[in-house]
């Protein structure tokens, strides 16, 4: 009975903590929403136009090309599916709002809408309740929740940059809510998470892997979970295909440009810290560093096939399927040429869940620091660019206020290299120590 009171009493202070929480993090996201916005923000709302005017030959448009003829923002091309694409039509018909483009002194100048800026952010903003949510009913602990939500990366991901990477880790925690009682259910929403966006797949293999084991050597099982896998894709992608099959060279071409190897300029923006290195000595010196950046790129292959060789060693030993979803991912942001910001949203929420299974001390540490450390840059770059670069109306009384918590650090300067080297070394390090320190971990 005194048990029982103690657990009640527990839970009690929990749901208080992860309401403060929740209304912390909500009141933070609603006011920074309207009032700042990155640069795709208005892009997408291009591609909404262009999906208005030319339907399922979407992508006969999509490679940025044309972008003056369509009226685009910037030469940016669409590298994803149909899916997100699709979303943004149905926002568009929803609040349809404007794209203002002028040059001023040679200067390109793009402001968009308030009322698109909330449109888009808004499902950015509910993705990021649901994971708060479903990282409390998983870990039950307030602090990890609190570690997601009130974090930096993601505050700024859905509600001032606005990019929709939580929206695939949602479908993708989502999948993982589904995985033990309804796996069939889980395949489908793992692979619409896939689908949205191709940087999660790494993280969805731990579950594919896990129905093979889980199969026994059944082809007919098997067979069935990597199709409900591929399902959503085939919907999704089928109609563009069907009604317009010249598209497919151009889907093609799309969905493997983010492969094409290039300097990570701007340097401020690059995440990767041998790639900003060799973009940094390429810049002052002169000296021709691509082959680096290529190297990491077949680097970045043979580390994810070696891990997932690993994590099926782990899955065969019951270790927790959560906790290897964030060890693939970490490949991705670790080894990987070219790393944005919005790419540490699933390391930061996959994180959270990990740490509430590993029970080793040194991990546990690493863990932490692989979903704080990326939260120090949003206090070094000048976010306040943000607040007045694509906006009509900039509210100067926040961006005064901003300005005071900001380093406002530019972005050639060293210290990002400086940064981005020892974000790559911890994130190294937390794999390495993973991948060699299995037999002695206690992962519950």
């Amino acid at each position: 009975m005194m048990k029982e009171n103690i657990e009640k009493h527990r839970l009690k202070k929990q749901h208080l903590a992860v309401i403060i929480v929740f209304t912390i993090g909500t009141v933070i996201r609603l006011f920074f929403t309207p009032f700042s916005t990155g640069s795709d923000i208005p892009q997408f709302l291009n591609f909404a136009n262009t999906m208005a005017r030319h339907g399922f030959c979407f992508y006969m448009y999509a490679t940025g090309e044309q972008w003056v003829e369509e009226q685009w923002s910037y030469p940016w091309p669409y590298v994803y599916s149909p899916f997100w694409v699709t979303l943004l039509y149905i926002l568009k018909l929803i609040a349809n709002g404007t794209v203002k483009i002028s040059y001023t002194n040679s200067l390109h100048i793009v402001k968009v809408s308030t009322s698109w800026i909330i449109a888009v952010k808004s499902v950015l903003v509910i993705s990021d309740v649901i994971v708060a949510l479903i990282i409390y009913k998983l870990s039950k602990r307030a602090t990890y929740t609190a570690l997601y939500y009130l974090n930096p990366v993601t505050i700024y991901n859905s509600s001032i940059y606005g990019m929709f990477d939580n929206v695939a880790l949602m479908l993708l925690l989502i999948s993982l809510c589904y995985f033990r009682k309804r796996k069939q259910l889980s395949m489908v929403f793992s692979g619409l998470a896939v689908t949205l966006k191709q940087t999660i797949l790494l993280a969805s293999l731990p579950l594919l892997l896990k129905t093979w084991i889980l199969t026994k050597g059944s082809k007919t099982k098997l067979i069935t979970y990597v199709s409900l896998f591929l399902l959503p894709f085939v919907i999704i992608t089928g109609p563009f295909l069907l009604f317009c099959p010249e598209s497919w060279t151009n889907i093609v071409k799309c969905l493997t440009m983010p492969a094409t190897i290039y300097y990570t300029e701007p340097i401020c923006y690059s995440f990767n810290g041998v790639s900003s290195l060799a973009t940094y000595i390429h810049k002052v010196f002169g000296v021709e560093t691509i082959y680096v950046l290529k190297i990491l790129f077949m680097v970045f292959a043979v580390a994810s096939i070696v891990m997932l060789h690993r994590s099926a060693f782990l899955l065969k030993r019951n270790v927790e399927t959560w906790v290897l979803c964030y060890c693939l991912y970490l490949v991705f942001p670790t080894f990987y040429w070219r790393v944005n910001y919005q790419y540490f949203v699933p390391v930061v929420g996959l994180g959270c869940l990990a740490l509430s299974k590993v029970k080793v001390g040194i991990l546990r540490t690493l863990i932490l620091v692989t979903i704080i450390y990326p939260s120090l840059w949003f206090f070094m770059f000048p976010v306040t660019f943000w607040f007045h670069a694509h906006i009509f109306e900039p509210n100067i009384i926040l961006i005064r206020w901003l300005s005071i918590i900001s380093l406002n650090i530019y972005c050639d300067h060293i210290l990002y290299i400086i940064y981005s080297l020892g974000l790559t070394a911890i994130y190294f390090l937390t794999l390495l120590l993973i991948m060699v320190k299995t037999k002695e971990l206690k992962i519950a």
